[in-house]
């Protein structure tokens, strides 16, 4: 799995127009999050999974006209 992808969920969940008062409470929300992603290892897998291959019906939605 993508390292890089981690951090940035990591970032999108903790940091993001956060701004933590003391380095506790971000040390917290950080090891809440990683509780929270080693209880659902199959979100973690759906989410960081490298995809192979395009899926034409999904590439039709990214692009707009």
């Amino acid at each position: 799995m993508p390292v890089e992808h981690l951090w940035q969920w990591l970032r999108e969940d903790i940091t993001y127009h956060t701004c933590y008062d003391k380095k506790q409470e971000l040390i917290n929300a950080v090891a809440n999050f990683q509780e929270q992603i080693n209880i659902t290892p199959i979100a973690v897998s759906d989410r960081l999974w490298v995809k192979k291959h395009l899926e034409p019906e999904e590439e039709k939605l990214r692009v707009s006209k």
